[in-house]
Order: structure tokens, then C-alpha cells, then sequence
């Protein structure tokens, strides 16, 4: 159900702000739970995507590993426990 409209009473319309910060005004009940599935299948398009890319990389780096594997390192305790340029305030 849409939230609460802040626009007058009395008026029909409903504003709804998505996870993007998208603002959409809805007529009607139908039409919010058309706009709701729109949000959902473009949720798990983007998941889809993101799943893609992930596999892709994984591919790439396996493909490297075994074209040349000398050139990967195994990390010690010590590699992992030093300060990363990231883990710096």
C-alpha cells in the first residue's frame, strides 16, 4: 500500500519515492502494483547483472591462473593482516 500522500485531502493521486530516490505519483491502486513489479523485475535484472559480471571475472581470473600461474602469489597470515591503503583513515 502507498504511503500516506502529502498532498491535499481529498485528492486522489499518492506519491511514493523509490530506493533511487525516484518519485512517482500514483493514480491508482493498479497502477501501484504495476509500478511495484516494474520495481521488482528491474531489482532482479540488476541482481542477474551483477551475478554476470562476478562470473565473468571469476572466468577471467581462472583463465590468467592457468595461463601463467607463477604469476599468482598464495598470501601469508602476514599479507592479510597488514594495513591496506584502503583500511587507512
Amino acid at each position: 500500500m502507498p504511503p500516506a500522500s502529502p498532498l491535499p485531502a481529498g485528492d486522489p493521486h499518492r506519491v511514493i519515492t523509490g530506493p533511487d530516490g525516484a518519485v512517482d505519483v500514483i493514480v491508482s491502486l493498479s497502477e501501484y502494483q504495476q509500478l511495484k513489479a516494474a520495481r521488482e523485475e528491474l531489482d532482479r535484472l540488476r541482481a542477474e547483472h551483477t551475478r554476470r559480471q562476478v562470473a565473468e571475472q571469476v572466468r577471467d581470473g581462472m583463465a590468467q591462473f592457468e595461463a601463467d600461474p607463477a604469476s599468482f602469489r598464495t598470501l601469508t597470515r602476514e599479507d592479510l593482516l597488514r594495513d591496506d591503503v584502503f583500511d587507512r583513515p
